[in-house]
């Protein structure tokens, strides 16, 4: 504009404009990089974490094998050590020829047939059936009243309400039945916690309906996670504000912390602040010893089995569900030996009607799958070239 005459109204205008850019360029920017940054938060949320058929296998192989050392080795320890703990060296896993049904395993087993014969959402109706059909022996507590009470034509989940099953509100049936809902979801908290809750109602009403959900949603991240403080603060996630549930993994992880080399005064704690159910059989107490277990053990299988062994009170329980949380995360390939080479072979020797007498641990792991897949599609995950695409939780 050198040596032009500028009119003042040219002037005005021309400053106008310029004061109009400079507040116009910073906002566009401001807007263009939040649009950016609200695309990439979009894309990267959006990003599914992939999981291939074949490692899912491997790790449901896994779990279950694990589920069968450890509920073996601890039939005879339910109820042996209650006021302490059991001394160093009294315990070792036990490697049969066949692995035998008990509680642990068999209301899963049988769970497993329910929805391989009714689909993925199956009534109470056609679970009270199957349950008149097939579980009638070696059942006990709020499990064994709820079953009675199908008997007399009592449908869940009223059998595990407060009123007609008084234990269900402090025992701990349901949070040792319904692992198999985690391993179903792979990846799917929500829906492991989901189902876990529906089959739990079955016996329970109290705390261990709760500890079935957490459960649940343990076993469903682990298939992509090894960390076990990880893994909790996950599953503390899911619960409500003020869950119990929360408040008792919260006082085990501090007193880990306080005592980390020292189990046995963590579990003295345990028992001053949660033994005060009506027998050792109760949820927060073998909950609380089961957190424990994990804590402590710091991945190592045999180790976190020995500990909730020795810890006691209802100790096959807590053995089972720390065994086949840490068998997802290994797999089947990364068992220690002699766990890996062990039997193949399941002995129905509970289960009434017409359920095969022999199963293999292999084909419950193929028979999983098969039902984790149903439910996987179902919630949106996809399968492409023999890998999961599992939409990203929470």
């Amino acid at each position: 504009m050198s040596g032009a005459v500028v009119s003042r109204k040219e002037r005005h205008r021309y400053i106008h404009l310029l004061m109009l850019f400079r507040w116009v360029r910073p906002v566009a920017v401001l807007v263009a990089v939040a649009l950016v940054a609200a695309g990439c938060g979009d894309s990267s949320e959006a990003q599914p974490r992939t999981l291939s058929a074949t490692d899912y296998q491997d790790k449901l192989y896994g779990a279950w094998q694990a589920i069968m050392v450890a509920n073996e080795s601890g039939l005879e320890l339910q109820g042996v050590w209650l006021d302490e703990p059991g001394p160093p060296g009294s315990f070792e896993q036990l490697f049969p020829d066949q692995w035998s049904t008990d509680d642990d395993t068999h209301v899963e087993w049988l769970d497993l047939h329910i929805m391989e014969t009714h689909g993925i959402e199956p009534t109470y109706r056609q679970i009270r059936d199957e349950w008149v059909d097939h579980l009638n022996n070696d059942i006990w507590v709020a499990t064994r009243v709820a079953r009675d009470l199908m008997d007399d034509g009592v449908l869940p989940p009223q059998t595990g309400s407060a009123e007609l099953n008084p234990d269900g509100v402090w025992s701990m049936d349901a949070q040792l039945e319904t692992e198999l809902f985690g391993l179903i979801a792979p990846g799917l908290p929500d829906e492991a916690r989901r189902r876990a809750r529906y089959f739990a109602r079955i016996s329970n009403s109290g705390l261990a309906v709760n500890v079935s959900a957490f459960y649940a949603h343990l076993y469903a991240e682990a298939f992509f996670e090894s960390d076990i403080d990880w893994l909790l603060d996950r599953a503390l996630s899911g619960e409500p504000q003020g869950s119990d549930v929360t408040e008792i993994v919260t006082a085990v992880r501090s007193w880990h912390r306080l005592h980390p080399d020292d189990w046995r005064t963590t579990r003295a704690l345990i028992g001053d602040a949660y033994d005060i159910d009506p027998e050792w059989w109760a949820s927060r107490v073998n909950f609380a010893s089961t957190i424990m277990a994990l804590l402590y053990g710091e991945g190592d299988l045999d180790t976190t089995i020995e500990i909730a062994a020795l810890a006691g009170w209802d100790a096959d329980n807590n053995m089972t569900t720390s065994a086949g949380l840490l068998g997802v995360i290994v797999g089947f390939d990364g068992l220690p030996q002699p766990m890996r080479s062990a039997t193949d072979v399941y002995f129905n020797q509970d289960l009434t009607g017409d359920l095969p007498m022999f199963d293999s641990v292999q084909n419950i792991a193929v028979r999983t799958q098969r039902v984790g897949e149903a439910a996987m599609f179902v919630a949106g995950v996809r399968q492409i070239d023999g890998v999961y695409q599992v939409p990203t939780s929470r």
